[in-house]
């Protein structure tokens, strides 16, 4: 069985006759579909020799018999097979039913002048069927699940480069920082900031804060960063600016209160000796997430995180009581964190 190439992009030329795509990235997914695709074929000949068959919705003998078919006009051929869930444990409702024996026999005699693809967008593949092992057998097999923190920066210095813009590391890091590891949201926030700077200007970090689109959970993190480095009235804009959007001061509470608890959490797993891995199974965190939150245990010792989260209930509890008002239980509470320090 061949080994299966892990998050490798590069397309060995020529090209091979079956390609196997399978895992959770769906940004890699469709980028490998698309580079096998345009090594294929060109934009004229798309029309009458790419075929993309769904296979929740088409049976396969459609797809085997289309990729069977000498193409129209000569050349090379795509036959895309959406969804293989034949190749997986999932179960998917459909009502189509699939020879798969016919799969079969054409992997183990592809057409000459066909690129079959098949994409199996999920974490594992059946290897107990035999059509799986015959796939692995004949396929050339990407597994497009793990991705390191350099292809990311790679991947999105490569998107900056098709509109002419230069990508910086200090941008990729405040753009992770901002929306995290999604590559497909990556991709559309480089994009974005690509088309604002154009070639004269790089993307750097102000140009991700001038332009970039943040989450609710990633402001809340910005804002328990400045609080925990101490900047109050930066903590405070933040704020005010985040209660114009119109967010819930008691869904903000909550927000800040989870992102100590998480803070405190991995630190606490790091002195025991965890791995930043090990850490997100045990938290049930995002990996990244972990990651910066282990920059932020530097920030606030064990014991000021402990008196950061009583404080964060207490605030809480004067809001419910209807002792103090919400956004001024939160400016409190921002600011008496802001001036925390280990004697308090």
């Amino acid at each position: 069985m061949a080994a299966a190439k892990q998050a490798n992009l590069t397309i060995s030329k020529p090209l091979a006759p079956i390609y196997l795509l399978f895992g959770t990235q769906d940004f890699l997914l469709q980028l490998m579909k698309k580079n096998i695709t345009d090594e294929a074929l060109k934009d004229e000949e798309r029309d009458f020799h790419l075929s993309v068959y769904d296979l929740a919705e088409v049976p396969l003998d459609q797809a085997v018999e289309d990729a069977e078919t000498v193409p129209f006009f000569g050349g090379k051929k795509v036959v895309i097979l959406e969804n293989a869930y034949i190749l997986s444990s999932e179960r998917v409702k459909s009502k189509v039913e699939h020879k798969v024996d016919r799969l079969q026999i054409y992997l183990e005699h592809p057409a000459e002048d066909t690129v079959l693809i098949m994409v199996a967008p999920y974490e594992k593949l059946d290897r107990r069927k035999k059509i799986v092992k015959v796939a692995e057998k004949t396929a050339v097999t990407y597994e497009l699940s793990r991705i390191t923190d350099t292809m990311i920066y790679r991947l999105m210095e490569n998107v900056a480069a098709q509109y002419n813009a230069s990508y910086t590391k200090e941008g990729h890091e405040r753009l992770l920082a901002a929306i995290g590891p999604n590559l497909g949201q990556l991709a559309n926030e480089v994009g974005k900031c690509a088309l604002y700077c154009g070639p004269e200007r790089p993307i750097d970090a102000r140009v991700v804060d001038e332009i970039g689109s943040r989450s609710l959970e990633t402001n809340v993190f910005l804002l328990v960063n400045r609080v925990m480095a101490r900047k109050t009235a930066e903590a405070l804009h933040m704020l005010h600016d985040l209660i114009l959007m119109k967010e819930e001061p008691l869904k903000l509470l909550a927000l800040l209160e989870r992102q100590f608890r998480i803070v405190y959490q991995v630190g606490f797993y790091q002195k025991a000796g965890y791995t930043q891995n090990n850490i997100a199974k045990k938290t049930g965190v995002h990996p990244y997430a972990v990651k910066l939150a282990l920059d932020q245990t530097r920030l606030f010792s064990e014991r000021m995180l402990e008196m950061a989260l009583e404080q964060c209930a207490e605030a809480d509890y004067q809001i419910k009581t209807g002792q103090t008002d919400k956004v001024l239980a939160l400016e409190l509470l921002i600011a008496a964190l802001s001036n925390k320090n280990e004697n308090v």
